[in-house]
């Protein structure tokens, strides 16, 4: 299996973990992953769910069923973190620390207006296609008549990765590494 890092081609067993350019990045989260999406509750204790999203090349958007729990912690508490990951090698993700902005607070499909929300757009044009394909119109329609939340996540920090079978030199003990001879610096100690 081969990797490629800017346009040669590498052994992938071999490949060294590596930032993901932008473009690279804005490709990755065009695919149907799962956010994992961690906040805090009311009493400081870390909350994790899982979610689709949309990445619009500036933010994330999420939209929470209007009794989620998350989303209210959210609202309560905007500091949150976004992990967007492909477990499968070569090993990608996406962090993402951020700020999340209520935009819509559980509205339903329509607005008084008559327009669309803007998470039935998002879902009609985004998310509903890309997480479901062919099937969206049996998803969307039995379940766009309940109500939701449009929640922006606004990144401070994006970190990207991609990843071989090295580890990244600074979690690497170089004084564990047995030399030519076999020996190491310090022998390490097993418990168990």
């Amino acid at each position: 299996m081969s990797d490629e890092t800017d346009g040669q081609k590498t052994d992938f067993i071999g490949s060294k973990p590596r930032p993901m350019s932008a473009g690279e990045m804005n490709e990755f989260l065009q695919k149907p992953w799962i956010a994992k999406i961690a906040c805090l509750t009311p009493d400081g204790s870390p909350y994790i769910a899982a979610s689709w999203y949309h990445w619009d090349g500036v933010a994330f958007w999420v939209v929470p069923r209007a009794r989620s729990e998350w989303a209210h912690y959210l609202a309560r508490d905007p500091r949150v973190h976004l992990l967007i990951d492909d477990p499968s090698p070569p090993l990608s993700k996406v962090i993402c620390e951020g700020t999340a902005v209520v935009v819509e607070a559980a509205v339903g499909p329509y607005l008084d207006n008559g327009e669309m929300s803007i998470w039935n757009k998002i879902g009609t044009y985004h998310t509903g296609p890309r997480y479901l394909g062919e099937r969206v119109n049996e998803y969307r329609g039995p379940k766009n008549v309940e109500p939701c939340w449009t929640i922006k996540i606004v990144p401070r920090k994006l970190t990207t990765v991609r990843y071989g079978f090295q580890w990244a030199s600074r979690y690497k003990h170089p004084e564990l590494i047995p030399d030519d001879e076999g020996r190491a610096e310090v022998t390490p100690v097993y418990y168990g």
